[in-house]
């Protein structure tokens, strides 16, 4: 009933993929510094390393990509906001 909703209000599964997502290496364009989303790659290592069950590992995989697309559009939107401030 409230918006936004905090990580906390999530459920634990949903939390612990958040904390996957936050330790994944972000991944920047070099020229333009255009946000490229995160490295994936890292993520097996990290179930491993966690011993992630293999049910949180299924979500994870499905809904990384989908934080992640948000993130990139929240990271545009904030570029696009500073980029007219600085024109005017």
């Amino acid at each position: 009933s409230k918006l936004p909703i905090e990580r906390s209000d999530l459920l634990l599964e949903t939390q612990e993929v958040f904390h996957y997502y936050d330790l994944l290496q972000a991944n920047w364009e070099g020229m333009s510094g255009s946000y490229m989303g995160k490295d994936l790659s890292l993520l097996p290592a990290l179930f491993d390393q966690y011993e992630v069950e293999g049910n949180v590992q299924r979500y994870a995989w499905e809904i990384i990509p989908y934080i992640d697309y948000h993130v990139a559009e929240d990271i545009r939107r904030a570029q696009k906001a500073k980029s007219s401030k600085a024109g005017k």
